[in-house]
């Protein structure tokens, strides 16, 4: 059974590039437990969890759910390195969207966090796990998201993070051996 709902953007997530509406709809139903098929462009979980609609929280599973955000990452990847390669850069935009969405994603729930767009900047000040000079390389991809330069650095701050990442996994796992 299906439960759409039309729901306001939280003002944690009110940033014009990712929404430009100010609504957004969609089947409630489909994030009340994890599916590794539901997209990551709209930030169902937090718009769910900012409305305070009971939903599952990947957050809480941060570590688990970011390797599958790393696989979704790969497959846009090529993707945009096709169109790019083909000289379609006005075609990217949607994509280097979803791929921006993906590392903010990646980044935040690793962290235990929902993504909040409004303080970006702030909250990623206390992670320990995200790339060197995040923020202004982000900053530098929101202001021309469909140009191939963007799209590079991306590229590499999910390569950075992806390091980090299994890092962080190799640290817990030893540590949770020696518990």
């Amino acid at each position: 059974m299906t439960q759409i709902v039309s729901l306001k953007v939280p003002k944690e997530l009110d940033h014009p590039f990712f929404f430009p509406e100010k609504e957004i709809t969609f089947d409630k139903e489909q994030y009340a437990g994890w599916s590794g098929s539901i997209p990551f462009q709209d930030f169902p979980y937090e718009v769910l969890h900012f409305n305070e609609v009971v939903s599952y929280s990947p957050w809480t599973k941060g570590a688990v759910h970011v390797k599958e955000v790393l696989e979704k990452w790969e497959q846009l990847d090529s993707e945009c390195r096709l169109l790019f390669s083909e000289r379609k850069a006005g075609q990217t935009l949607g994509l280097m969207k979803r791929g921006l969405s993906l590392f903010l994603t990646g980044v935040f729930w690793l962290h235990g966090r929902p993504v909040m767009l409004s303080s970006w900047q702030e909250q990623m000040k206390s992670f320990h796990t995200i790339p060197v000079n995040v923020a202004e390389r982000l900053t530098f991809i929101l202001s021309r998201p469909a140009f191939f330069p963007s799209y590079r650095q991306l590229s590499e701050l999910f390569q950075e993070f992806e390091k980090q990442y299994v890092k962080y996994m190799i640290k817990q796992a030893h540590v949770n051996k020696n518990i």
